[in-house]
């Protein structure tokens, strides 16, 4: 069999899955809702794309929202919200195989696909319009967003900002790496830390494996600039205060090697999450004996990509 014929019959596996869902009672009447409300396919998609950008706006949704309620469909199976994914999703999935990006990737986005069908966990994270990760199911839908294992990566860019919230000496690097390396400010692949992952920690192992799929698919994608990623676990002093967490600093460290830049961006913020998982690091910020920033990474296309190459020898 074909690549072309195995990715074929792989979408359609799961376009009839999504199809099933949508003609079931439930999903229907949520149709019926939606349409008396205006909201058809097309202003469906618009919503969507809204919501991907800058969350759902509550006035648009909750009039269907209160209406499928009265129709006595339970909230907490989050129909409607299936259903708005899912019509988005079968308008896409065709062009899935077409993607440029590694097989594994493809598979896992295809997984997002029949987590919408028969959601098994963290519905309250992905499927509540009001929390972030609606945005990330609809970026899903879209295709504007790509699993990679423990990380996502969507299409973005360095942001100017960035050089003014830097330390002073990094700002000539930065725009060496951003301007004289990658040639632009834009387009970069920037990664995500990913909901649904196989492990509730993340590895070193992983994150190697999460890079090289995005560096497959930046091989794919001539246009694409570079990576950049910013998080609170990409501060430099982290390693200090979880050493546990000592192989993260070794990973950046050799993507410095091959060009990276690391630095940092000032504070991070309280709700970024390093006060989760770790009792120590949460007592220690409490105590005011550490106070943690929020890192940066810039890999160039060309650096990044011969790193991969690197990992291939």
């Amino acid at each position: 069999m074909s690549e072309v014929s195995a990715w074929a019959g792989r979408i359609a596996e799961v376009e009839a899955r999504c199809a099933g869902v949508l003609a079931s009672p439930e999903f229907v009447a949520v149709r019926e809702s939606a349409a008396a409300l205006g909201l058809g396919p097309s202003r469906l998609r618009e919503l969507a794309a809204l919501t991907a950008r800058q969350g759902m706006p509550p006035e648009a949704w909750d009039p269907l929202a209160e209406a499928c309620e009265r129709q006595g469909i339970s909230p907490g199976a989050h129909v409607p919200e299936r259903y708005l994914l899912l019509s988005i999703g079968v308008e896409t999935l065709g062009a899935v195989s077409g993607l440029p990006v590694p097989g594994e990737v493809k598979e896992r986005l295809l997984d997002q696909f029949r987590y919408v069908c028969a959601p098994d966990r963290e519905t309250e994270r992905l499927l509540n319009p009001r929390d972030y990760g609606f945005r990330a199911m609809c970026k899903f839908m879209l295709l504007e967003r790509f699993p990679a294992g423990q990380s996502d990566w969507e299409i973005s860019g360095f942001p100017r900002s960035f050089l003014t919230k830097m330390p002073l000496p990094d700002v000539p690097r930065a725009l060496w790496c951003v301007f004289g390396r990658a040639g632009g400010r834009r387009p970069f692949f920037e990664s995500h830390t990913a909901f649904r992952r196989e492990l509730p920690i993340i590895t070193g192992d992983e994150e190697r494996k999460a890079f090289r799929l995005m560096a497959e698919a930046m091989k794919q994608q001539p246009e694409v600039r570079g990576y950049l990623g910013s998080a609170w676990f990409m501060d430099p002093s982290l390693e200090a205060v979880s050493p546990h967490l000592g192989w993260l600093a070794a990973w950046y460290r050799e993507c410095v090697d091959f060009g990276a830049l690391w630095t940092t961006l000032g504070d991070a913020s309280p709700d970024a999450g390093f006060l989760v998982g770790d009792r120590r690091r949460r007592r220690l910020y409490e105590a005011g004996q550490w106070k943690p920033l929020q890192g940066l990474i810039v890999w160039a296309r060309s650096d990044m990509l011969r790193w991969l190459d690197w990992q291939r020898a």
